[in-house]
């Protein structure tokens, strides 16, 4: 194997020999000093020694130059070259991405535990040129070491991580594993993936293209799990008993692996108390549903959790949500006064079939103190009624743009007059009849508008089975937009946003007098969906899933989400906030312009309370884990192994020369040769020592 330097500059050292060359050259002979009482009577006489000078102790010379030789040497770092030399240190230093599943199906059993080993292992190898990363993920990725050089610091990250309570996605941790390696210098690089390999988590999609030269490894965790009961939802039906709101939950328990029927046995808490119990009998690999008894609703909100005995994986074993009273959607239905009670009937049943009470309807004929007392969020709903004039539309007015909706059913009477033509955003004409033609049809909707868009999909809903005998001309303006239009051109539905709120209006009615949409099976949830957007509020949402991002400064968005329903909410969360996470941490959130996100990473609930008014209540929010990372359904490791291999860039690794400089200080770091002539070095002075001066010794005993 040829030698090589790492740092050749230091053999110029190599001059230093003649130090002692030239010393031993040079070197006088001590002579024997006579004390002699008088010089003064002595002649002095010149003496010129003719002696040609010659080294006398060349053992002592060879050994000194050796000295300077081997240190010089050492300097300049040597090692050996060639295809032994490379086969002993591998490619060079190596940039090492360790991706570690943190979702909470590693919370089974002692998986947790083989992944922590499995990770240590990975990075045992690690020298002092390589560098390694320690990526988590779940659905999401964080970066805890990157690019680090010292093993140290990514032991100290395992040591105090924990499962946490997404679920399994490859897409996002690849995509970081990515970035790190394509910014590396580093010869080499490595990705190692350890994980359960669930195989939700891989789409086959992720997008990820690793570097040229990445040696993909897996890791699989597969320690068996025993039978899981899971907590897979809860249905909250509300109801009225004596004048008040009451909630019966109920909750679907599912099974997967073990043998043979088993009894599991629920719990409900309510604001931390239990309730009630319930025993169901659950199959090997099937679910069961679980009743419990009307809970009626407080004054404020009620915080609420159905939770079996903990198994194997235990972050599936409970579902928290939160529910409070008053929370279904308002709608005042005004019909003309005299008419027929029959125009709302239709409109007014469906409404009220709804499992978790989500409309809260009251029909009355339309007087001037009818539009006094209106809420922000209610819908109003005008059936065969004119808009109103006066005070009544003026009031109506307030309502929309404090953000109320207005759903306007055209009738025989269901117009107005050209002075609310700009501020409904159209202009209404006279009806028009479609009789003789056998009626007219829907010839457009736009199905990507909210309206429409639950009906978007095949088997979703047909709108063209509907046929319309009579509908009202209507102009548009240009301040309006149309959302559905009949086969003859003629707008549906209209829809105009004024201030805050939404109006819509629909050309024809909503019973069989014009149309025959109320007995087609649409009819039901195209209502729901008409007056929950006009409302402009969403479902409410009982929880949330952890790894969503709750904006907690929008206090629309938080009420459109079923987090705020009453004014005096959203007042109390102004100014300077603490939230205080499952675990009972608190952390204080700035109060201010621009959006402040709460990222809800656990499961259980958080809860938001304003640090400037003591006496407003807290707003607790429920968080659930995704239900689908407990399918137990696992890929094999070699197939996620072979198709991130296919995504490993055929051209040649970055690098260039200075990879090959690193790679040669790898050589040299990993032989160490330097040591040695260090420690021969040490030796050699040791002997040079001894030696000197026994010679010393022996040349004053013969003088």
């Amino acid at each position: 194997m040829p030698l090589g330097f790492l740092v050749p500059l230091f053999l110029l050292g190599i001059a230093a020999i003649a130090i002692p060359i030239w010393a031993h050259l040079t070197r006088k002979n001590r002579s024997l000093v006579v004390q002699f009482p008088s010089i003064m009577f002595l002649r002095s006489i010149p003496f010129k020694e003719d002696r040609k000078r010659t080294i006398h102790h060349w053992l002592l010379l060879a050994l000194r130059a050796l000295v300077i030789a081997l240190l010089v040497a050492a300097f300049a770092r040597p090692f050996f070259r060639g295809e032994e030399a490379l086969a002993t240190v591998g490619t060079g230093p190596t940039e090492v991405v360790v991706l570690l599943d943190r979702s909470y199906s590693m919370a089974a059993g002692q998986r947790w535990q083989s992944a922590q080993t499995a990770a240590a292992q990975a990075i045992a190898g690690v020298g002092p040129l390589d560098k390694v990363s320690l990526v988590t993920f779940d659905q999401g990725a964080e970066a805890l070491v990157r690019s680090d050089s010292d093993p140290a610091r990514v032991r100290s990250a395992l040591d105090t991580l924990q499962p946490g309570w997404g679920s399994t996605r490859f897409g996002p941790s690849l995509k970081l594993a990515q970035s790190i390696l394509d910014g590396s210098t580093l010869p080499a690089r490595e990705l190692v993936v350890i994980s359960d390999f669930q195989r939700r988590g891989w789409t086959g999609e992720e997008g990820v293209r690793l570097p040229a030269g990445t040696n993909v490894r897996t890791m699989p965790i597969t320690d068996a799990v025993g039978a899981n009961v899971a907590v897979a939802d809860v249905t909250l039906k509300r109801d009225r008993f004596s004048g008040r709101e009451r909630v019966t939950p109920s909750v679907r328990l599912t099974r997967t692996g073990g043998d043979g029927p088993v009894e599991a046995t629920v719990a409900l808490d309510i604001d931390g108390r239990e309730l009630q119990k319930r025993t169901v009998t659950l199959p090997a690999a099937g679910a069961a549903t679980a009743d419990f008894a009307p809970i009626p609703l407080g004054a404020s909100h009620s915080m609420g959790t159905v939770r079996v005995v903990a198994d194997d994986l235990p972050r599936d074993d409970a579902r928290h949500f939160v529910v409070s009273p008053g929370s279904a959607l308002g709608v005042r239905i005004f019909t003309r006064p005299g008419g027929s009670a029959e125009s709302s009937l239709f409109l007014s049943r469906a409404l009220g079939i709804s499992s978790e009470g989500t409309f809260d309807v009251e029909t009355r004929p339309w007087g001037g103190a009818a539009s006094e007392g209106l809420s922000a969020g209610q819908v109003v709903v005008l059936v065969d009624q004119p808009f109103p004039s006066g005070a009544g539309g003026s009031n109506l007015r307030r309502h929309v743009e404090a953000g109320g909706g207005l759903l306007i059913v055209s009738g025989d009477l269901g117009a107005w007059t050209r002075d609310a033509d700009a501020w409904l955003g159209a202009r209404s004409g006279p009806p028009v009849d479609r009789m003789d033609a056998g009626g007219g049809r829907l010839g457009y909707v736009d199905y990507d508008h909210p309206v429409f868009q639950p009906f978007k999909g095949p088997r979703s809903g047909d709108f063209t089975s509907t046929r319309f005998f009579r509908h009202r001309s209507l102009t548009v303006l240009d301040s309006a937009a149309v959302l559905a239009r009949f086969d003859d051109g003629s707008p549906a539905l209209i829809e105009r946003k004024v201030g805050d709120g939404r109006i819509l209006i629909w050309a024809s009615t909503l019973d069989q007098y014009w149309n025959d949409l109320s007995v087609q099976p649409i009819f039901l949830p195209f209502v729901h969906q008409l007056v929950r957007y006009a409302s402009g509020r969403g479902e409410t949402l009982p929880w949330f899933t952890a790894g969503q991002v709750l904006d907690i400064s929008d206090a629309r968005a938080m009420a459109t989400a079923g987090l705020l329903e009453a004014t005096e909410d959203a007042r109390g969360l102004e100014g300077e906030r603490v939230v205080t996470d499952p675990a009972g941490t608190p952390v204080r959130l700035p109060w201010g312009a621009g959006p402040h996100y709460l990222s809800l990473t656990d499961a259980g609930f958080y809860t938001l309370r304003s640090l400037g008014d003591e006496n407003a209540r807290p707003l607790p929010v429920a968080v659930n884990v995704d239900l689908a990372e407990s399918d137990p359904a696992a890929m094999d490791p070699e197939e996620i192994q072979v198709a991130l291999a296919a995504t490993v860039d055929q051209g040649p690794a970055n690098g260039g020369g200075g990879a090959i400089d690193i790679q040669q200080a790898d050589i040299e770091r990993r032989q160490s040769l330097w040591r040695l002539l260090l420690a021969v070095v040490l030796a050699l002075m040791a002997a040079e020592s001894l030696m000197a001066s026994q010679r010393s010794a022996r040349t004053a005993t013969a003088g």
